[in-house]
């Protein structure tokens, strides 16, 4: 059957699902990259340690050779030994004598040096002259270059050799040292083989490379690069040829890493390094697979913890569905039962809300579908007054959960260094009067003395981050008033001006529990609470922390002091503007209704890869009268340009295809194309983003979650459109009745307690069952608590009734 077709409850059951999936295969995708971006950083490092530490022993081995080496080479009784043997005009009769004397001093260096393997002299037509191998006197050494040698500059003693030994057939290592007369011509050159086992022993050591590291040592050989040492000696002859992205990097001088295949063709994360003085490359690497083995588990395990969850939660969501369409069936029978079961349906309902925006708090973009589309539905003339007063509900509680939302991602944002000031012109006299009356009510409760004051030189309007400025006084505030039963808390705010700058300095002093000293280091560090702080079961941990980074970026420094059962004093001061004018005072306008008369046909292009998204803003925009069209992609996007010419588009940033930085850079490169106005619509740009945002074209930007009222002042600024709108309403006030622990006693002692294990568990309809049983001469408690319990305030709730928790 076709969804369309399906029952109410059927679509919100498959709906959910969908969503769900969509939630699970999104969160999977991002914590597998997310852990192979880290598992790569870290292989990274781990192969950049081995390949340093490598690099070391394999230097101060071939520098414990050259030593020794120049030891038995550099000598003055060597050397002259040396002039005796390669000088024809000396007598012949001292070489036997000469000869006898260099073969036992280097017979007993190779005796003592097990890594020379042999050393010789040979002269300038490479015949050896004299060898601790007696056999090979009066040979020729094939492998000696003539022309290398002369390379040597006059000077210099020594140089390494690698080559493909004769005997062997696998790599080997000469150390060379010519000799020349006095004119500087070679007259010969001393040559000792090196024995390569500890450079094999050291490739081969395995520590911190896992199952499939493999370590090895490539020079160059006649112009084709192969294995001087590697991790398996498995094969008899050594490869030559090799060849991959890191063999051929550091054959050419360049030390890096990255992921490549390598030369056997297997995909590896490596690190590569050319050895300069040893004129050999040190590849370490490790097959990609094993390196990101634990993120494909973890992603694995993510997606499928999700899928069960979404499959339990779904038959959930459809039982209870199928139960309501029950129980409207029931109700049918008779007024009294259709009564009543329209309550347990009502009850039912809140309770599917609040479950359904539990479950859609991690992605923004379907939080901005449902505050989206709640607002269209708003604007429906035949809506009842319970149905406005629901969707009422439903506004308002999706912008306390996107206000949860923004909490939690706060931490997320400053760790990434992605916070940024927003200063602007504000009221401080006003905020300072706002947060009295916000805390009075807590303070008062609690029979504390709240003192807000300020300095008479104190400016009242000022340039900087009001929002940072008043979220880190709330959290100071909060505290204060949180861990202080006995006493009072004051707010001090005074001017400063010093280096040329003005400061504005804040001080909250309580007299409540105070913090102990062994708690103190830490007070600071995010999830970290202090013992009190813990047991009250509130709070993340996340508050003073935010204030801290928040106090830095604003210029300053935030300071505490405290002693145990004697209360705690935080003070901070930021950088402030003083300002020469008021803020601009916002008008109070009316929703829009339609367009006014006498404007032209408004051409709107609407561009989103989410269908829901798409409808959203179509729908939005038909309502009150635009022309409207939507496009899925950039691709879409541009197609739609050319052919129906907006007047304005709304351009989704982050598409598959084509973005929507790609398709706004071709659209305001085309002629006519700077006459359309693009304004970026996207739930992921931070502030830093803005500049790129306007950099490729964009006219504006607009964040989600939005607000219809800000779609409609975008439009009217850049197009100048004008709105017929609906008169302006006030706010319902709240009640009067200030709730005291004196004002709740009018209720028994067990009343009070189920009310206090109501709050603690955030259970709002066990509440309200609770404030049915409030006598209706008392009904002004009633209401007072149920406004507490609409603005989310259940802190409150648990303070008043502190004294009736169970022990």
């Amino acid at each position: 059957m076709k969804l369309w077709y399906q029952p109410l409850t059927d679509k919100i059951a498959s709906i959910f699902l969908l969503l769900s999936l969509l939630a699970v295969a999104v969160v999977g995708g991002v914590t597998f990259i997310s852990a192979r971006e880290a598992l790569k950083q870290a292989a990274f490092d781990r192969l950049e340690v081995t390949a340093s530490l490598k690099e070391e022993e394999i230097s101060r081995w071939f520098e414990e050779q050259e030593r020794d080496f120049l030891l038995i080479t550099r000598s003055p009784d060597v050397q002259r030994s040396l002039v005796i043997l390669l000088n024809p005009a000396e007598t012949r009769s001292e070489h036997p004598a000469t000869e006898t004397i260099l073969f036992d001093y280097w017979q007993r260096a190779v005796n003592l040096k097990p890594s020379l393997r042999e050393v010789f002299l040979i002269n300038r037509s490479n015949r050896v002259l004299l060898s601790t191998n007696k056999e090979r006197v009066g040979e020729y050494e094939i492998m000696a270059n003539v022309t290398y040698f002369e390379q040597v500059q006059p000077g210099e003693f020594f140089t390494p050799i690698f080559y493909l030994s004769a005997d062997t057939g696998k790599p080997a290592v000469t150390l060379a040292t010519p000799i020349r007369n006095p004119a500087g011509v070679r007259q010969g050159v001393v040559l000792a083989h090196v024995n390569l086992d500890r450079i094999d022993q050291i490739v081969r050591e395995r520590s911190g490379l896992g199952k499939s590291g493999e370590t090895y040592l490539v020079g160059s050989l006649t112009n084709k690069n192969t294995f001087i040492s590697k991790q398996r000696s498995d094969q008899q002859d050594p490869a030559t040829g090799l060849s991959s992205q890191g063999i051929n990097a550091a054959m050419s001088g360049i030390n890096g890493s990255g992921l490549y295949r390598n030369y056997q063709g297997k995909s590896v994360i490596g690190v590569y390094r050319w050895l300069d003085g040893q004129d050999v490359s040190l590849i370490v690497e490790m097959s990609q697979a094993e390196a990101f083995a634990p993120a494909r588990q973890l992603a694995v395990t993510v997606v499928l913890v999700g899928l069960i969850s979404a499959v339990l939660l779904s038959v959930c969501v459809h039982w209870l569905s199928r139960q309501l369409q029950l129980s409207r069936r029931q109700l049918e029978n008779s007024s009294h039962q259709l009564e009543q079961k329209a309550q347990e349906a009502e009850a039912a309902n809140r309770a599917k809300s609040a479950f359904l925006a539990h479950m859609s708090h991690e992605l923004r973009t379907p939080l901005n579908a449902i505050l989206g589309f709640a607002q269209v539905m708003e604007r429906d003339p035949l809506l009842t007054d319970q149905q406005q007063e629901s969707l009422t509900i439903i506004n308002r509680s999706g912008e306390h959960l996107l206000g949860l939302i923004n909490d939690v991602l706060e931490m997320s944002k400053i760790e990434a260094g992605k916070i940024v000031l927003r200063p602007a012109i504000f009221d401080l006299h006003s905020l300072l009067q706002t947060l009295r009356e916000m805390f009075q009510i807590r303070a008062e409760a609690k029979k504390l003395n709240l003192q807000v004051n300020w300095a008479a030189d104190l400016p009242q309007f000022v340039i900087s981050d009001e929002g940072k400025l008043r979220q880190v006084l709330i959290n100071l505030l909060g505290n204060a008033v949180k861990f202080t039963d006995v006493g009072g808390v004051t707010l001090a705010a005074s001017y400063q001006h010093h280096h040329n700058a003005d400061y504005l300095k804040f001080t909250i002093a309580d007299t409540g529990c105070g913090i102990a000293l062994a708690e103190q280091p830490q007070l600071f560090q995010p999830f970290l609470q202090s013992v009190i702080g813990a047991g009250t079961q509130e709070g993340t941990g996340l508050g003073l922390a935010i204030s801290r980074q928040f106090v830095q970026l604003m210029g300053g420094e935030i300071h505490f002091s405290s002693q145990l059962n004697q209360g705690s004093t935080f003070s901070f001061q930021i950088k402030a503007e003083l300002a020469d004018h008021k803020p601009l005072a916002l008008p109070t306008v009316g929703r829009v209704l339609s367009l006014a008369a006498g404007q032209p046909d408004y051409r709107i292009l609407v561009v989103d890869d989410r269908p829901e998204n798409r409808e959203l803003l179509v729908t939005l925009l038909k309502t009150v009268g635009f022309q409207t069209q939507a496009a899925a992609d950039g691709k879409a996007a541009i197609a739609g340009w050319q052919d129906w010419q907006p007047d304005l588009i709304w351009m989704d940033m982050l598409m598959p295809e084509l973005d929507g930085y790609a398709a706004t850079r071709y659209i305001k490169s085309q002629p006519g194309g700077q006459k359309t106005v693009i304004i970026a619509l996207t739930a992921t740009a931070f502030e830093e983003q803005q500049s790129q945002i306007l950099a490729v074209g964009c006219d504006d930007f607009v964040h989600k979650p939005f607000r219809e009222e800000m779609i409609f002042a975008k439009i009217a600024d850049h197009l100048g459109v004008r709105y017929v709108r609906a008169l302006p309403t006030a706010a319902a006030p709240h009640p009067h009745l200030l709730l005291t622990r004196e004002s709740l006693q009018i209720m028994s002692s067990d009343w009070l307690a189920r009310l206090h294990q109501a709050a603690i568990q955030v259970d709002a309809e066990l509440i309200t069952q609770l404030l049915s049983e409030v006598p209706a001469q008392q009904a002004q408690v009633a209401e007072a608590i149920a406004a507490l319990v609409a603005d989310f305030r259940f802190d409150e709730i648990i303070e008043l009734t502190q004294d009736y928790s169970p022990s």
